[in-house]
């Protein structure tokens, strides 16, 4: 069961979601391409992960942007910044670990299956920063 790694560079802003699915399907395709594989009968999995102990990796509606400003105010009131935290940035890594750092999900005919309404994000809480993710293909 062949394994590929690969390594992904983004830019975040201060505090948001990051859409990141259709660089997650670029891999997929760019490794069915250079490896010769027929797409149709591609299947396997992808973790994507991310190496930041103040970001995450969800999966979350991707029709209403509402959903992303509504997820990150009532994250905010759970996790408050302006709470005396003994160190800087804790609310950032509170909210890491509430969110998760990877998601792993499967592929099938060379295609992330993901809801109608699903889009993987990279989640950032202490940027704005230039941050990379892991994605990890099995087939």
């Amino acid at each position: 069961m062949p394994i590929i790694t690969k390594t992904q560079t983004i830019q975040t802003p201060a505090e948001g979601f990051v859409g990141i699915t259709n660089k997650i399907q670029y891999i997929i395709n760019e490794i069915i391409y250079d490896n010769h594989l027929d797409a149709t009968t591609f299947d396997g999995s992808v973790t994507i992960f991310a190496p930041h102990t103040t970001a995450a990796i969800t999966i979350n509606e991707n029709a209403d942007p509402d959903v992303q400003h509504d997820f990150f105010i009532h994250l905010n009131e759970a996790v408050q910044q302006n709470i005396e935290f003994v160190h800087e940035n804790a609310h950032a890594h509170i909210k890491s670990s509430l969110v998760g750092c990877s998601e792993t999900l499967l592929i099938h005919e060379g295609k992330l299956m993901l809801g109608t309404m699903q889009a993987i994000y990279f989640c950032e809480f202490d940027g704005p920063r230039t941050r990379s993710f892991i994605v990890q293909v099995t087939y």
